[in-house]
């Protein structure tokens, strides 16, 4: 019995001192060392080509070993792949005009036992010129063309890619005749400083050599393109009235007009009725004794141009139209001098597109005189006050004043 526990001591002894002899080697520490811990990365989500940023790593590690950090980056420069700081340069394009593209960031972080911890980012690389033409993109619908100030009858769409321009232009003539198509193509590219909402582009027409300087201005919606050379200005709607928003607004009085009068009688003898008793309340508009520009709708039309006592001149606008702006001041002055003598009304055509389309308001500020109904003048554009007067004045035949 005594030799068996003297035998049993012993084995007991070796292990303690086997177990002592283990803990204090380089072995076991590494496997019971933890791996650091990545608390904090950052890496900026976007740069330009040829941008240089900063990258940095934060890590955490329970032994307090010594840690050491490599970078590896799938494109571009590092200036110096080791630390929990480095410069990264973003590769150059080759051209100004090239798309994004993403690039991948890899780091990992390795306490004394050599065990990693590992992080893994992107960064996506863009060419500032190409974002920015690449939102312009798209088709547009001509709203509006001046040069030197003087409205042009035609209509036309714009389309952009990120690099080239297609323009169709068809001018109107007298009465519904229009030109053959013209279409001008070519490319162009952003002229440094610029932004998404304006700027300046170099406009390479196909067959010139040398490029028209264009300044633009966008949100989002409307385009406005003024060629210095000639001082041509362009306005576009990208999401301008299509020919079948036109068509709905013609084609609804027709079927409109038969069906009350099968349905209701009262719709005949309506009719004249209202026409008396507006003259009775329109007096009021007649005298216009507060010399306001009155808004005018598709549904007030008839009321308040076609059978106003008073000659009324009609402006087609927008808000968005720069030349409207410029004649406001200009038109309000107007209506409040010349009050007793004519009525000045304002129709917005992005909200009434049905009285624009009758009257073929190809172009904005477009001005339409009317006398007991009739079209007696029309004039379009921006101009100076005693011009846009006497425009008036002589679709009315009246004498302008001394």
């Amino acid at each position: 019995m005594n030799l068996n526990k003297s035998i049993q001591i012993g084995i007991v002894l070796l292990l303690v001192l086997q177990i002592a002899i283990f803990s204090g080697c380089d072995q076991y520490k590494e496997l019971t060392n933890d791996p650091p811990e990545i608390t904090n990365i950052t890496v900026p989500v976007e740069v330009e080509y040829g941008e240089t940023v900063q990258l940095r790593i934060r890590a955490f590690d329970a032994d307090d070993d010594d840690l050491t950090y490599i970078w590896d980056v799938s494109e571009g420069t590092l200036i110096g792949d080791t630390g929990p700081e480095v410069q990264w340069t973003a590769p150059e394009a080759s051209e100004e005009m090239v798309p994004s593209r993403v690039v991948t960031v890899n780091v990992y972080v390795r306490d004394g036992s050599e065990k990693d911890a590992a992080k893994t980012a992107t960064i996506l690389v863009y060419s500032k010129p190409y974002r920015v033409a690449e939102g312009l993109s798209g088709s547009y619908r001509l709203v509006a063309k001046s040069v030197h100030g003087d409205l042009v009858q035609v209509t036309g769409i714009l389309r952009l890619t990120p690099t080239t321009f297609t323009q169709e232009f068809q001018e109107v003539l007298e009465g519904e005749a229009q030109s053959v198509k013209q279409f001008v193509t070519g490319s162009y590219k952003l002229v440094r400083p610029f932004d998404q909402s304006s700027g300046t582009i170099h406009w390479f027409t196909h067959g010139d050599l040398k490029p028209a300087v264009v300044t633009y201005t966008w949100d989002g919606r409307f385009l406005a393109l003024v060629f210095s050379s000639d001082a041509t200005q362009y306005i576009y709607n990208r999401e301008g009235p299509g020919p079948e928003v036109v068509e709905t607004d013609d084609v609804e009085p027709e079927p409109i007009d038969p069906e009350p009068l099968e349905e209701d009688v009262e719709p005949e003898p309506i009719d004249p009725e209202p026409i008396e008793e507006p003259e009775e309340v329109i007096p009021p508009d007649p005298v216009n004794t507060d010399g306001e520009p009155v808004v005018i709708t598709d549904a007030t039309f008839k009321t308040e141009v076609l059978e106003a006592e008073l000659p009324v001149v009609l402006e087609f606008e927008t808000d968005w139209c720069p030349f409207c702006r410029q004649m406001k001041p200009i038109v309000d002055s107007v209506a409040l001098e010349h009050r007793n003598t004519f009525i000045v009304g304002r129709l917005d055509i992005d909200e009434n597109r049905g009285i624009a389309w009758e009257y073929r308001v190809n172009g904005i500020p477009t001005y339409i005189v009317f006398r007991d109904g009739k079209v007696v003048g029309r004039f379009a554009g921006a101009m100076p006050k005693d011009d846009f007067v006497n425009k008036i004045l002589d679709a009315l035949a009246i004498p302008a004043p001394e």
